[in-house]
């Protein structure tokens, strides 16, 4: 039996998706917005995430490590910022695929009006 079920998996996708598209589209915010992106990304993976996983309790270690920083990032650090919401987002992949066994899928491309 998978340590993850399919509604909790679900819900990390979605996740998974903000962080990436957060990653996108930070630049672009102003400072207010950067720190309300971080700050209701940093709730939803620490709602999101169990607090003990079967295989991967060093994947959520590393997970707490990054949103750590993420949480105390400076909002003006556009670069920082994007490198800790794309870290996020991979942990986070890295993690569902450890504890579910699903394959493990690198993101579609995009289209020129995805952009």
């Amino acid at each position: 039996m998978a340590a993850i079920d399919a509604s909790r998996r679900f819900d990390l996708e979605r996740l998974v998706d903000e962080f990436r598209r957060a990653g996108r589209t930070i630049r672009a915010e102003t400072l207010a917005a950067r720190r309300e992106t971080r700050d209701r990304l940093v709730t939803g993976v620490r709602e999101a995430l169990e607090p003990h996983a079967r295989l991967d309790e060093s994947g959520l270690e590393a997970l707490d490590v990054w949103v750590e920083a993420l949480e105390h990032g400076d909002v003006s650090d556009v670069d920082l910022l994007q490198e800790l919401l794309y870290g996020i987002d991979a942990l986070v992949r890295v993690h569902v695929w450890r504890e579910t066994g699903l394959p493990l899928a690198p993101p579609a491309a995009r289209s020129a009006s995805d952009v």
